[in-house]
């Protein structure tokens, strides 16, 4: 959009915007660093399409990612400086007559300082509302449900480029895939030990070529399925929130 159609939009009425935040980070040896930035913005784009009063803002492609940083590649910022560029959008949409902006995030480690942030300001930024999705259980959950439709264990469907975000890859940009490089790495239980394991030591103190999960049974076919509840579940949690 041009600075004058957004104008133009906020004339007619639409009060609401949906930002992504992504992350460039490895990815294994099959997807490339920038897989969590790819996946928010077609997933943000499928939201706005099932809910026209939103504005589509853009997907802010850089997260919070040290835990993968002993890997060539991956970019990251501090908690304090995502939050704050986060925030500093959603000011400059609110400055624009913005009375709400819904968040996503394509990349798990995001989720925890959204919900940070969020309860920092106690919900608002100015006088916009902030809604972020930031349950990182409840996003596990959607894409385990659809593996587990097929078989596949929530294990090999995994947290980090395993069968599901392989799916969504296969399925939205498959000439960035690499399945004959793909192989498995971490298929413990993902707990709560493993998981501050993770953030305290890094991706690579689980898995050396840096994959929770299995890409082996990945399929186009499954990254469509996974990303139809994906964008469902998104669309019911703002939808009872746009008010």
């Amino acid at each position: 959009m041009t600075s004058p159609e957004v104008e133009t939009a906020l004339a007619a009425g639409k009060r609401s915007a949906l930002i992504a935040v992504g992350a460039i980070e490895q990815h294994g040896p099959h997807l490339p660093l920038a897989t969590d930035t790819l996946i928010a913005t077609e997933t943000a784009r499928r939201v706005a399409e099932r809910m026209p009063d939103l504005l589509l803002g853009p997907t802010l492609p850089v997260g919070v990612s040290t835990h993968h940083l002993t890997f060539p590649g991956t970019l990251s910022v501090s908690e304090r400086c995502f939050q704050e560029q986060v925030a500093a959008c959603v000011a400059s949409l609110g400055a624009h007559g913005v009375e709400r902006v819904f968040a996503l995030s394509g990349h798990g480690g995001n989720l925890g300082p959204l919900a940070r942030l969020a309860l920092e300001v106690d919900g608002r930024i100015g006088a916009t509302e902030f809604v972020p999705f930031s349950d990182l259980a409840a996003f596990l959950e959607v894409f385990h449900s659809v593996s587990a439709q097929d078989g596949i264990s929530p294990q090999l469907s995994g947290v980090h480029a395993g069968e599901w975000e392989t799916s969504i890859m296969l399925a939205i940009h498959p000439e960035l895939v690499r399945m004959h490089t793909a192989d498995a790495g971490f298929v413990g239980a993902f707990d709560s030990a493993t998981a501050e394991r993770l953030f305290r030591e890094g991706t690579a103190s689980l898995a050396a070529n840096g994959v929770l999960g299995d890409p082996r049974p990945a399929s186009f076919e499954r990254g469509e399925r996974h990303l139809t509840a994906w964008v469902d579940t998104l669309v019911d949690y703002f939808t009872d929130r746009d008010s």
